[in-house]
Order: C-alpha cells, then sequence, then structure tokens
C-alpha cells in the first residue's frame, strides 16, 4: 500500500517522544513492504532542513515540507477566544499552503491510507475527502482534550481555570468531530482507545510506539546512584513535574543521601524553569540544557524519574529508559498505556514519602538495581517492538482498506 502521513512537524531529529512514535512507526511499516510519505508543517518550533534528514531514513520515507509559525501570538489567542468555537491551540496548525501541496500529492499519488498524526492535522479532512478517495487513520498519540482538563484540574488561579475549561472543551468536541470524519483510528494504549471511543465509535486498534533493540545496544554501568529526568521542558506536565519532585522529594533525600545527584536534561526550558534548575546546582542538581545525544545521556546515569501528574499518552522516554535497562521510577499518569508491572520491570507511586524510600532502598542495594533494570529490558522487547506493531498495523490497514 500507499501510506501519506501527515505530521505537524518534521519528526526528526528524533529527540522527543512525539518525533520517536511518528518516525519508528513509518519506518516499520515501510520495513514490511508499504511506500511511505510524509507531509510535515515545519514549524519555527520544531525547525529542521528536511534536507539534513538522515539518508538511511530517506532511504525509507520520502519527506516533504512546508514552513508554518504556530507560535502564540497574544492577539489572535484572544480574538480566537471571544469569537470563535474553535480550540486555538489547534486552529494553528492550519496552513493554506501546506493544505494545497497536500492537494497535489493526493492528485499524483493516490494513496491507499492518510495517516493523521494527532487530531490537529485534522483540518485537512475536507481537503482530503474533496480529492481523494483513500482511508483516513487517525493515529493518537494521547487523549488531547484530557491533558487540558488535567491541566485545569490542578490550576488554582480562577481566570486561567476558566481559559483551560473553555479550552478543554472546545479540544474535546474537535476530538469527537475528527473522530467522526476518519474511517480509524489508531491509539498508542487501550486506555486512550477507550476514551476516544466514547466520543465516536469507529474501527479501531491499539498500536503502541515501538522500540527496535537494535538501536539500543546493552548499555554500560551507569554512575551509581545517580538520579535523572529527560524530557521537552517546553511541556506544561514536564514542567510541573520536574518542579514536585525537586521540592517534595530531591531536596528531603539529600538529607538521606547527601552526596546524590539529580541530571536534568531537555530542550527548550522557559527562562524562569532555566533559573530554578541552576539555583540548586549546590543542592546536587545539574542541568544539561538540551543534549546533543538522548541515548548517551540516559547511558550515563541510573535511575531515570518521571514525576507526571497530568498528560496523556505513553512516555516515550519511559520506554527507552526500561530498554536501556535504567531503574525507572514512575507516577501512575506517567506509566500510562505502559502495562508494566510494579516492583517486577519498574517501580510506580504517587507519593513523595514512598518515592523517596524507594529512591534510597534502590541506592542502597545495588543487586536489586540490576534485577529490576534486566527485566525492564525484556519487558520492552517482549511488548513494545516496532517490527511487530507495524505489522499488526499493516495487517488492519489492508483488512479496513477501500
Amino acid at each position: 500500500m500507499k501510506i501519506l502521513i501527515l505530521s505537524s512537524k518534521v519528526p526528526f531529529p528524533k529527540k522527543d517522544g512525539g518525533a520517536i512514535a511518528t518516525l519508528n512507526l513509518a519506518e516499520g511499516l515501510s520495513d514490511v513492504g508499504h511506500k511511505i510519505l510524509m507531509l510535515c508543517l515545519n514549524t519555527k518550533k520544531h525547525s529542521f532542513d528536511i534536507k539534513n534528514i538522515d539518508k538511511s531514513l530517506t532511504k525509507k520515507i520520502q519527506f516533504l515540507a512546508v514552513n508554518h509559525d504556530t507560535g502564540i501570538k497574544p492577539l489572535n489567542l484572544l480574538i480566537n477566544f471571544l469569537f470563535s468555537k474553535e480550540p486555538y491551540n489547534a486552529r494553528r496548525f492550519y496552513s493554506k499552503e501546506y493544505e494545497e501541496l497536500l492537494i497535489q500529492i493526493l492528485k499524483k499519488e493516490k494513496p491507499d491510507y492518510i495517516q493523521l498524526e494527532g487530531p490537529y492535522m485534522g483540518y485537512y479532512i475536507p481537503a482530503i475527502r474533496e480529492y481523494s478517495d483513500s482511508k483516513i487513520s487517525l493515529r493518537a498519540h494521547n487523549v488531547e482534550n484530557e491533558i487540558w482538563k488535567r491541566k485545569q484540574q490542578k490550576t488554582r488561579n480562577p481566570s486561567i481555570k476558566y481559559y483551560l475549561n473553555k479550552l478543554s472543551f472546545r479540544i474535546e468536541k474537535l476530538e469527537k468531530k475528527i473522530l467522526k470524519s476518519c474511517d480509524v483510528l489508531v491509539s498508542i494504549s487501550d486506555k486512550d482507545r477507550d476514551k476516544l471511543l466514547k466520543l465516536s465509535y469507529i474501527p479501531s486498534i491499539t498500536i503502541p510506539t515501538g522500540l527496535n533493540p537494535q538501536n539500543y545496544p546493552i548499555p554500560r554501568q551507569p554512575e551509581f546512584p545517580s538520579l535523572f529526568f529527560i524530557g521537552a521542558l517546553d511541556w506544561m506536565p514536564n514542567q510541573e513535574g520536574i518542579i514536585w519532585f525537586i521540592d517534595e522529594v530531591f531536596i528531603k533525600l539529600r538529607q538521606n543521601l547527601p552526596s546524590i545527584e539529580l541530571h536534568v536534561a531537555g530542550r527548550n526550558a522557559p527562562e524562569w524553569l532555566a533559573r530554578k534548575l541552576l539555583s540548586h546546582k549546590e543542592t546536587g542538581i545539574i542541568y544539561h540544557g538540551e543534549v546533543d545525544d538522548a541515548y548517551e545521556f540516559m547511558n550515563k546515569y541510573a535511575i531515570f524519574v518521571s514525576p507526571l501528574f497530568t498528560g496523556s499518552g505513553i512516555r516515550i522516554k519511559i520506554l527507552e529508559g526500561m530498554m536501556m535497562k535504567r531503574a525507572v521510577i514512575a507516577t501512575t499518569i506517567a506509566v500510562e498505556g505502559i502495562p508494566a508491572s510494579n516492583k517486577k520491570n519498574i517501580f510506580i507511586c504517587d507519593d513523595s514519602e514512598e518515592m523517596k524510600g524507594i529512591i534510597i532502598d534502590l541506592c542502597n542495594n545495588k543487586e536489586k538495581y540490576d534485577q529490576l533494570a534486566g527485566q525492564s529490558r525484556q519487558f520492552i522487547i517482549e511488548n513494545f517492538n516496532t517490527l511487530a506493531t507495524a505489522k499488526t498495523l499493516s495487517d488492519f490497514y489492508r483488512t479496513n482498506r477501500p
């Protein structure tokens, strides 16, 4: 089959979960025999010249891109809030130039399937329906409205709370509309799938983000004991999570383990967050900013913490940490969509004192750390293999093709 993937950003380099999720599945679909084209919005926030994408990828996937500014403009946000019923977060991803190129591709290539990477690409469905008989697949990386509902529930400022409530309501309506306009749903987790199907029932399948074990050779022994966090620092759930961990866990942890260090890496940290992280250098927090090689960063340290209390979808960095034989300590929301077993191949807890106790126990028991880390990698190999997930999706598409 010929599959056209519509992406809201150029998913390269593979430094964040969204890029990894998009590219790994696209590669897998190519490996099982499909012709893959990917049309991307090249945003200012994630700007990348597609000419510089690795040749190993361009041999498998044909990339095209349209420059587009998705930056938040306060005046446009206000006008949208007052005079529109659409979510501003989503509307920013509509580009007339992108739509025109899409129409040209539809006429020339006549794809069998068009895979939307997230609901915000749903603004191009009318053009697809007008110029193509292709089946449309919504690949939902998360339940978008749920992210903003959870954010609204944790916000105390009445004005912001009111805005977030409106925004989450609008996004939910958009997700429902997009689902009704698509032919199939491809979710990343069963939990997300169940929530989305309540909005509109269509044929669906759960395809988790896959990892290729060959891309994750057995790592070297880490600096032990040590803690690390890596994730996009312009994403609110990560900001909230790392601040909570520092204030509620790490500072108290240092009373028991005075030499323990927390290494924090991530792109696009706002100035206020970077200042906060840098201000804790004397208390054992080492802020690395955006790292050139996430694999090498994760390869160096021992215990990966993922303290998320809002958000939706699967945390790819948790999968990578487990594949790299790192002990992972995560909150309940952080492991949504990952059927790992608490205390067997991961530690799951939401309480700061409990999390502190787990870290102390692991740091004082290297044998326990090694046992858990080994089981973590085997769990990922058995449950999140890229080729297997791509083959399953390929069979699903063939069953539900035009």
